[in-house]
């Protein structure tokens, strides 16, 4: 799938002179030119598993908008340089999103679901002074990847137990709070020698699968009944390497990622992380011993009653990992899975009473409630039930579609999530990592 972006350099008209980086600099970040050395070419077609082509991407400018930085308008700014470059006879139109860059500090977000003229990503050379990625530059692999990925319907992924952004140090959109490096082509230093470019992480298997980006025949499924199977995986972003790149036992996806390439910042050792998908989000999984990755022989995820012979049960163990001087990379895992087979008084069922203006019954679990007439119960539980099975939809934007509809329907709920899917995201500081004491601000 070809998603050429248009990346739009542009200046204030009260100050045309500041240009932070040569137009070859923004080249080798977002177009063809600079594919190999670990740009945004080569990270969306790492992460969508050669799904996503933006070699067609181009740069654009500079160009002077008609607007003083006092003037700046968030809502605004998008539009502004959409309509600048079409003035300047660029063909915006014919790319599948836009970069803005701003000559001076001035912002940072995606905005998306505001119609194809506002829609796009606006970035500038603002430097965090925070923690590790003290002095990083917002043109960093690892910004970039965050906020061009919800122009593609990613959300900020998060972690079990909790609805927080930002929660998952292995995910790129949890780039606020995850693991990065820096980059080992653009090596500019600031003044005080700290990296300004950092890249990194990549992408989780959830989202990946969510975005259709997931190579299905590149995954082993477990059946509805294993005991004890074992599946080998190969580093997920690996895809030169033969073998399973992911797992998946239920609803679970089992990932191996290794302290390489985007995921050179994980740490020293590889790890095998696990995540699931619901309502728009990927969320992590800790291990039985409560650490978010397992990283040696004998680590356990376990999930359900393994007590209950008749009820639902995932256990997956890590048997190995191999990482290293051997060209091996590898983790071998031990898969168990028992569906559920309680007897159980089925599904919520509604039994319609008196034609159309008689209301009805819900027998749920086995109890019985009343619906008075006309009541909007009825329509409520028949969403939740499309909701619930959205979830089993492979294919991610049927599957969003099947959400939007139902939530929609559910109007509280609805509301709640149409505002956060269609508002402005906007990154949270840095992680703090690998920091030096003098260094933290």
């Amino acid at each position: 799938m070809q998603t050429p972006w248009a990346i739009l350099l542009c200046k204030f008209k009260d100050d045309t002179t500041t240009e932070p980086y040569s137009k070859q600099r923004f080249e080798e970040l977002f177009t063809s030119s600079g594919a190999g050395k670990l740009n945004m070419v080569d990270f969306f077609l790492d992460m969508s598993h050669g799904v996503l082509d933006l070699s067609g991407s181009k740069v654009f400018g500079w160009f002077t908008l008609d607007k003083n930085r006092s003037e700046y308008q968030r809502s605004a700014v998008i539009g502004w340089a959409r309509q600048k470059a079409i003035d300047e006879k660029v063909p915006v139109s014919d790319f599948f999103s836009v970069v803005v860059f701003m000559n001076v500090p001035t912002d940072l977000f995606a905005a998306v679901g505001f119609g194809p003229a506002n829609d796009g990503v606006v970035v500038d050379d603002g430097r965090s002074e925070i923690g590790m990625s003290s002095g990083m530059s917002s043109l960093s692999p690892s910004i970039l990847g965050q906020e061009m990925g919800h122009v593609y319907g990613l959300n900020h992924s998060r972690a079990y137990g909790s609805d927080a952004d930002y929660m998952d140090a292995w995910d790129v959109m949890s780039t606020a709070n995850a693991f990065m490096a820096p980059h080992p082509t653009f090596t500019d230093r600031d003044v005080r020698g700290r990296p300004v470019f950092l890249l990194g992480p990549g992408l989780n298997a959830a989202n990946m699968w969510n975005r259709n980006w997931l190579d299905r025949s590149r995954v082993w499924t477990a059946g509805d009944t294993e005991f004890g199977s074992t599946v080998q995986l190969r580093p997920l972003h690996r895809r030169d390497l033969p073998g399973y790149l992911a797992a998946r036992v239920g609803p679970f996806f089992f990932e191996l990622r290794v302290p390489e390439l985007w995921d050179a910042g994980i740490g020293q050792d590889p790890v095998v992380l696990v995540h699931d998908y619901l309502n728009g989000n990927s969320y992590q999984h800790p291990s039985e011993s409560g650490s978010w990755a397992l990283t040696a022989p004998g680590d356990l995820f376990e999930w359900g009653d393994a007590a209950d012979p008749l009820a639902p049960l995932v256990r997956v163990e890590v048997s190995s990992i191999n990482f290293g001087k051997s060209p091996d990379r590898t983790a071998t895992l031990k898969v168990t899975r028992r569906q559920d087979r309680r007897p159980t008084a089925g599904p919520a069922q509604v039994i319609v009473g008196v034609d159309s203006d008689g209301g009805g019954l819900i027998l749920v679990g086995g109890k019985i409630v009343k619906v008075p007439p006309h009541s909007p119960y009825v329509d409520i539980l028949e969403n939740l039930v499309v909701l619930q099975e959205s979830e089993s939809i492979s294919h991610g934007a049927a599957g969003d579609l099947m959400r939007r509809g139902a939530l929609e329907s559910i109007i509280a709920r609805a509301n709640a999530q149409l505002n956060r899917m269609l508002s402005y995201r906007v990154p949270s500081p840095p992680r703090q990592e690998q920091t030096l004491e003098s260094e933290q601000v």
